[in-house]
């Protein structure tokens, strides 16, 4: 039996019509702190040591409001957040005539709900929602053509980060200067990745996670560092730079049309199957495989790199040749024997889709042959979706000694959509569907046998993109993570919305850290008891009568908290400290750095004026006694000069600033997303 059919609430009460009415929206669908059941408990006011806690803007922008469809008993999901059409026409609309985008912000995108199925539509019988009565409005998504920001545009106006567009590499190192005074004990290379680029002619990109791959790597040795950086010379951005225009589709844009391509070369090209001329721009993280240095994003292929010149080394690695996956995440997790952890979804088993957990061992030697990671790789578990149509949206997973976390949210892929939308040129965007009414799920799979447990534990909905850490205590499973109530908050990083210079993103949409107990024996418990028996925690969990266990979470802290990092030895350990970033809703800058006592909720802060942080990077000293006894790394950019780039050295005990070193790049430095360090002389690289 599957898990949906399982879960016995896995669907709404379609005794109620308005369960998931737009129309019957309360003021409790916005907000993460109904008065009972609900995800989390709301932290006391933050005891931060370097600021006040400000009040949240009050000019809030809402993200689209929920409309029904329900949901037969096998598990097609009920209603969902009607899907989000990034409509060229509109964009087009609002250029100004001197190609200038106008202020946009998430409300003007269009929203069609002429595709959503009716409840009459259907059958209580049926896996999905029946498609005999089903219409879809077919909307322009193509790529945008804009020209470049006038003098006096929103862009020119107001300095945004996430707009920057790299125009220069820098390829040689150069040395910085240094201020103030770097550990000796410091050597080795701190990389990164993120969006460099998001134009390429009159194309442009729609949405922040489209951008082209940016590599940026700091060098540390002997007190010295210096900085290099470059696009990543994968297939997808050669592609595009030959070409002078987007030809490979990513995420929320589709490439435009081939104009040397015929009318029947350009029919037929629609006909390909999902998947085959995916994007190999791997623009979100790092990781080692043994000790060799490879760019990651959400699709199966991986890009090898020179750790000196961060150039590519042979062609794109697919992990689909080696092992049954569609996408897989990249945040993997690597054990202290350099064996790496990923999850990765795959649509075509013989039950259906299921989220797998693969297993990559460290390269070895056989009879004279290298055998690398991929060619051992496995899958140890699979998880099957609670709905088969729409399976869910994931980032990341946690892991711990014993057991691997794997959070299935009601923000999900619509295959339906997907499939539709391929065939039609239409971005892989527009086939996320949002379900608020529907719980959020822990799975948890042994890590011995590769058996999921049979309890489904869930929650209130709500969305995560990035663990912090899990680890086991007394007969529980402690989750940390970075949650966040509303899916809009995907929406509204579409970037024409950085184009409008006072878009601020609703405080709906922001992540807080958030921690959740899962008792594991609950095979006698007691229904509608507390099952949590921690102390120094708010966290609870009650057995139901369908044997469910429903979870009530904690917040943390109340500061806007993401990229979590912390001490890795402690990574699926009992631990104390969580470094992050602190952001802003105004513009959804990275605008301090963050280091929470997981434990008491206590946050200190580290921020420079005008400078902008990046995920902060914990390296251990050497004889450490303590978690904290370390340093944490962070690149730093300014807002007002975008050429500038720094190394910030942060003392992890103290958070006050040991150095930095300071570097006037080639081209504009834009923000990044996730890296790594890899120190000299270290045998198993780790996050």
């Amino acid at each position: 039996m599957g898990i949906g059919s399982d879960d016995q609430d896995g669907c709404p009460d379609e005794s109620n019509p308005n369960t998931t009415s737009s129309n019957n929206t309360t003021a409790n669908d916005h907000n993460i702190f109904p008065s009972t059941s609900n995800i989390v408990q709301k932290a006391a006011p933050t005891k931060t040591l370097t600021f006040e806690t400000e009040s949240p803007p009050t000019n809030i922008r809402e993200a689209p409001t929920p409309t029904t469809t329900p949901t037969s008993e096998f598990g097609s999901p009920p209603s969902s957040i009607p899907f989000i059409n990034i409509d060229e026409t509109s964009t087009k609309e609002q250029t100004s005539k001197n190609g200038s985008p106008s202020s946009s912000t998430i409300n003007d995108i269009h929203i069609d709900e002429t595709s959503m199925p009716t409840k009459s539509q259907t059958s209580e019988n049926e896996s999905q929602p029946s498609s005999s009565k089903e219409t879809t409005q077919i909307l322009e998504t193509s790529t945008p053509t804009k020209e470049p920001p006038s003098e006096g545009s929103p862009t020119q106006r107001r300095p945004v980060v996430w707009l920057r567009s790299c125009d220069a590499e820098t390829v040689t190192p150069i040395e910085g200067k240094v201020i103030g005074k770097i550990p000796s004990w410091l050597n080795g290379r701190l990389t990164r990745n993120g969006p460099g680029k998001i134009h390429f002619g009159d194309t442009w990109y729609n949405h922040l996670f489209d951008g082209s791959a940016y590599l940026h790597q700091f060098n540390i040795k002997d007190g010295r560092v210096t900085y290099q950086s470059r696009f990543l010379q994968s297939n997808t951005y050669k592609k595009n730079s030959s070409a002078n225009r987007i030809v490979v589709s990513e995420f929320g844009t589709v490439a435009c049309p081939d104009p040397c391509k015929t009318l029947l070369q350009r029919f037929m090209s629609v006909f390909e199957p999902p998947g085959k001329n995916s994007t190999d721009n791997c623009s979100v993280n790092v990781v080692y495989m043994g000790d060799e240095l490879y760019a990651m994003t959400e699709t199966p292929n991986i890009r090898r790199l020179d750790p000196d010149t961060l150039d590519c080394i042979g062609d794109m690695t697919k992990l689909n040749n080696y092992i049954a996956v569609n996408q897989a995440t990249a945040h993997p997790h690597v054990d202290p024997d350099g064996t790496v952890y990923n999850m990765g979804n795959s649509y075509d088993g013989k039950n259906g889709p299921s989220y797998n957990i693969l297993k990559f061992p460290p390269p070895k030697d056989v009879d004279g042959h290298r055998v690398s990671s991929f060619e051992q790789a496995e899958i140890v578990a699979s998880i099957p979706c609670q709905w088969k149509m729409y399976p869910s949206y994931y980032h990341s997973f946690g892991i711990t000694d014993n057991y691997f976390v794997f959070v299935e949210m009601p923000f999900v892929f619509n295959v339906k959509k997907f499939l539709f939308y391929h065939y039609f040129g239409k971005p892989m965007f527009g086939a996320l569907d949002w379900f608020p009414n529907e719980k959020t799920k822990f799975r948890i799979v042994r890590r011995d046998t590769g058996e999921l447990i049979k309890t489904v534990y869930k929650t209130d909905a709500f969305l995560t993109f990035h663990h912090t850490n899990a680890y086991e205590k007394e007969g529980h499973l402690v989750v940390d993570l970075c949650g966040i109530s509303d899916a809009g908050c995907v929406y509204q990083l579409m970037l024409k919305n950085f184009e409008n210079p006072d878009f601020e993103a609703s405080p709906c949409t922001m992540s807080t850290h958030r921690r959740f107990v899962i008792p594991l024996d609950v095979t006698e418990a007691e229904e509608d008891t507390n099952l949590v028996t921690l102390q120094d925690t708010k966290c609870s969990a009650y057995k139901r009568q369908d044997h469910s266990v429903e979870l009530v979470g904690e917040e943390k802290s109340d500061v806007y908290f993401d990229l979590p990092r912390i001490n890795y030895k402690h990574n699926g350990k009992e631990y104390s400290y969580a470094y992050g970033v602190e952001l802003n809703t105004k513009g959804v800058e990275f605008c301090s750095l963050l280091k929470l006592n997981v434990k008491t909720g206590e946050t200190k802060r580290w921020e420079n004026g005008e400078k902008l942080v990046s995920e902060p990077v914990f390296v251990e000293a050497p004889d450490a006694q303590h978690e904290d006894q370390g340093v944490v790394l962070s690149a730093l950019i300014d807002k007002l000069n975008p050429k500038y780039t720094a190394l910030l050295v942060l003392d992890a005990k103290s958070w006050t600033e040991l150095g930095r070193v300071e570097f006037e790049a080639n081209g504009e430095v834009p923000s990044t997303f996730h890296g790594m360090f890899a120190a000299s002389g270290e045998l198993v690289h780790r996050y």
